[in-house]
């Protein structure tokens, strides 16, 4: 019997996550650090004025360093809230990100607080997931919330973040509402994909 595309998408999410879920604490910063500094060398991030970032949870590819350089180098960082089941993006400040001033939402993530301010547009958007393909494609908890964003083109760039193992040979199943990022830094590679 052949799997549809979503019960194929739940058991790469499934197999993935487990793995990931097995970094040790040394591994994830050691890669993270790998894969961080891969990004903040990059044209895209070097050019960007304004940055759209996510906060990780659990084994995801950590990110203070990104936004701790972003805000350094006077970059608007902007963190994803999430508003009746879709992605916004609020201004988030030094002062802010040094003194851990976010709200908790349903699934324990840190979100920027409504109060803070928002901009329209995004230069740089840089994507978490779960498993990736080598044609851009990602599959992430499977909520949509980053392929409903992306739909709506208020970015310049994406980048998906993944240790290299997140990252499958062949073709992830996937659907018609499902967006392509432009970039995947791993810890071993940058893979541009055919969207500029």
């Amino acid at each position: 019997m052949k799997l549809g595309n979503q019960e194929q998408k739940s058991i790469l999410r499934k197999e993935v996550l487990q793995k990931r879920n097995s970094l040790s604490d040394s591994q994830i910063t050691r890669r993270s650090k790998l894969i961080q500094e891969k990004l903040i060398g990059s044209a895209e991030f070097i050019e960007s004025k304004s940055i759209g970032v996510y906060l990780p949870i659990g084994s995801e590819v950590q990110t203070d360093y990104i936004i701790r350089n972003a805000l350094e180098s006077d970059k608007i960082v902007m963190l994803p809230r999430v508003i009746i089941n879709e992605l916004h993006f609020f201004i988030v400040e030094k002062h802010d990100y040094d003194h851990d001033s976010f709200d908790v939402n349903k699934f324990g993530i840190k979100e920027p607080k409504k109060t803070n301010m928002k901009l329209d547009f995004i230069d740089l958007l840089i994507v978490p997931g779960i498993v990736f393909d080598s044609h851009g494609y990602r599959i992430g908890y499977g909520y949509g919330y980053y392929d409903k964003f992306m739909a709506q083109k208020n970015f310049s760039r994406s980048i998906g973040l993944a240790y290299d193992f997140q990252v499958m040979k062949n073709p992830i199943p996937k659907f018609e509402f499902d967006k392509k990022i432009d970039i995947l830094i791993t810890d071993d590679r940058i893979q541009v994909f055919d969207t500029f």
